[in-house]
C-alpha cells in the first residue's frame, strides 16, 4: 500500500512540473507533430501485448492523459490540448492455430478555449473500434502437435489491423484488411487487400476531403532471410482513391491514384551491434492537378531512406543514429506538396512524393516525406540504470536539418514559399521512464528554427507529456 501511495506521489509530482514548465516553453509547430507521439503509444500499447496462452482469453485495458502545447505557425498562436483516452482489449487464443483480439478506443479531447485548429467546439469526445482480427494458422490447422513447424507455413488473417509494408515508408495506417502471411524456406511473403478507415486524416490537405478518407490498398512484399547479417525485402503497393469530397466542390476534382515499387535491406553492417536500414521507393500515378475537373496529370517521383544505430552493450547503454531521407519534390506546385488546392501545375507532371508511410521528422516543424532532404542525428541513454525506480528511464536527444529538393517548390509546411534549399535546423530532447511494468511516462519537447525558405522566421516550439497505464 506505501508503495502505491509513493507511485502516486512520483505521477502528482510529475503531472504538476508538467503543468508549470510546459505553457512557458511554447512557441510554434503543427498538428502533424502528434503523430509522433500517436505513433510511440501505438509502438508502446503493442509490445505489452500478453503472452500467449495455447488455449484461453486474456483481457485488460490502458488508461493515458496527454498534454500538448505548441506553437501553430499560420495562426500565429500557441494551442493547447489536454487528451485522456481509455482501451479496453480482449484476446483469445486455441493452440496457435484461431487467435482473435478485438480492442476499443474512448477519447475525450480538452482544448483551451479557442485552441481546436478544426473551428470545432472546445471539447470533443471520440469512440473507436481500433482493432478487431481473426488470424487462422494454416500450418498448425494441417500439422496438429507438431514440435517443429513444416517448410512452407501460412497464416490468413481477417479484421481490422494496423498495416505496413517494407520499413513503413510508404504505408502504416490502420486499414479493414485481408492478409496473408507466407513462409517457404528462407523466404517471407506478405499479401494484403485493405481499405482505409474513413475517419483517417487524409495526404491531401484541401478542406473538402482533408478530414477524411476513402481509400483501397492492394500490397505484395517478398523478403529473403538465408543471410546471416542480412534481410532484403522488395515490395508493390496499389493504392486507389475513392474518397468523395464533402462538400461538393464543382471547379475542383480530388484524386489521388499511385503505386510504389520498393526495394530494400536491414541487419548488421561491420560490427555486430551496427544496425542498418536502407530503402529507395520509385512512385507512379495520376492524380488532379489545381483547378482541373476532368483529365488527370501524371506522377513520377521518388524517394530513399538510409539509417544506421549502434548500441554499446556496456553501462548505461548508450545509442547513436543517424538518417538520411530524401523524397522528390515538384518545382511549379503553387502552395503545397501534398494538397490539391495549391498543388500541381495543370497540364504538367507531378514529380512529388506523397505516401501513407511513417518517419519521425521532427515534433515541431514535423514535415510530410515530400520535396524534403532530411539528416538527422540522435543520442540517448539510462543514466540512472543503477538506481532500481529509474532503472528504466531513458533520455535522449535528436537533431534534424532540413532542405528543399526542388528551391522553388513548396513542402508540406506552406510557410515556405520563398525560393531556396535552407528549410532550417531542428533540435529535440526526450525522457521515456518505465516508472512500473504498468505504469509509463514520456515528455519529448522540439524547436524548429526556420530558415531562408521561410518569411516568418520566429523559433517554433511543440511540447508534450503523457502518462500511460496498463491493467
Amino acid at each position: 500500500m506505501s508503495q502505491k501511495r509513493n507511485l502516486a506521489g512520483w505521477c502528482c509530482a510529475l503531472v504538476t512540473i508538467g503543468a508549470v514548465v510546459i505553457p512557458a516553453a511554447i512557441a510554434s509547430a503543427q498538428a502533424d507533430g502528434r503523430r509522433i507521439y500517436d505513433e510511440q503509444l501505438r509502438v508502446e500499447l503493442d509490445e505489452q501485448a500478453p503472452q500467449q496462452r495455447e488455449i484461453g482469453a486474456d483481457v485488460g485495458g490502458w488508461l493515458s492523459f496527454a498534454l500538448f502545447s505548441y506553437d501553430d505557425a499560420l495562426a500565429r498562436k500557441v494551442r493547447t490540448l489536454r487528451q485522456y483516452q481509455a482501451r479496453a482489449w480482449a484476446k483469445a487464443n486455441f493452440r496457435g492455430v484461431h487467435q482473435g483480439y478485438v480492442r476499443v478506443l474512448w477519447g475525450y479531447d480538452d482544448w483551451n478555449t479557442g485552441d481546436d485548429p478544426l473551428g470545432r467546439d472546445d471539447e470533443d469526445t471520440d469512440f473507436q473500434l481500433e482493432r478487431a482480427w481473426y488470424q487462422l494458422d494454416v500450418g498448425r490447422l494441417l500439422a496438429p502437435g507438431a514440435v517443429q513447424r513444416g517448410p512452407v507455413g501460412l497464416k490468413v488473417k481477417v479484421g481490422r489491423d494496423y498495416a505496413q509494408i517494407g520499413s513503413a515508408l510508404v504505408l502504416s495506417l490502420p486499414l479493414d484488411l485481408v492478409q496473408f502471411d507466407v513462409t517457404a524456406g528462407d523466404w517471407e511473403f506478405k499479401a494484403l487487400l485493405g481499405k482505409s478507415l474513413s475517419h483517417t486524416r487524409n495526404i491531401d490537405d484541401s478542406e473538402p476531403v482533408a478530414r477524411h478518407m476513402e481509400r483501397c490498398f492492394y500490397g505484395l512484399e517478398a523478403a529473403y532471410k538465408g543471410f546471416s547479417r542480412h534481410r532484403p525485402y522488395a515490395y508493390v503497393l496499389l493504392n486507389r482513391d475513392h474518397t468523395g469530397e464533402k462538400p461538393d466542390d464543382a471547379f475542383q476534382s480530388y484524386k489521388y491514384d499511385s503505386n510504389y515499387v520498393g526495394v530494400g535491406s536491414e541487419g548488421t553492417v561491420l560490427l555486430p551491434d551496427l544496425r542498418y536500414l536502407v530503402e529507395a521507393v520509385g512512385e507512379w500515378g495520376k492524380n488532379y492537378s489545381e483547378n482541373q475537373v476532368t483529365g488527370r496529370d501524371r506522377v513520377c517521383a521518388f524517394a530513399l531512406d538510409a539509417q544506421l544505430e549502434y548500441l554499446w552493450r556496456r553501462a548505461m547503454h548508450p545509442k547513436v543514429s543517424a538518417e538520411y531521407l530524401f523524397a522528390s519534390g515538384d518545382s511549379d506546385r503553387r502552395l503545397s506538396a501534398n494538397s490539391t488546392i495549391g498543388g500541381n501545375l495543370a497540364g504538367t507532371q507531378d514529380n512529388a512524393f506523397n505516401a501513407f508511410g511513417f518517419r519521425d521528422t521532427g515534433l515541431a516543424l514535423a514535415p510530410r516525406i515530400s520535396n524534403l532532404h532530411m539528416y538527422s542525428l540522435g543520442a540517448s541513454f539510462f543514466p540512472l540504470e543503477k538506481i532500481d525506480l529509474f532503472r528504466k528511464m531513458e533520455i535522449g536527444t535528436k537533431v534534424f536539418f532540413y532542405q528543399k529538393h526542388r528551391s522553388g517548390g513548396p513542402i508540406s509546411d506552406t510557410g515556405a514559399t520563398k525560393d531556396s534549399h535552407w528549410l532550417g535546423w531542428e533540435w529535440d530532447v526526450f525522457c521515456d521512464w518505465r516508472i512500473t511494468s504498468d505504469l509509463t511516462w514520456t515528455i519529448r519537447y522540439g524547436a524548429f528554427r526556420p530558415g531562408a525558405a521561410y518569411t516568418n522566421d520566429d523559433c517554433r516550439d511543440f511540447v508534450y507529456t503523457a502518462f500511460t497505464y496498463s491493467f
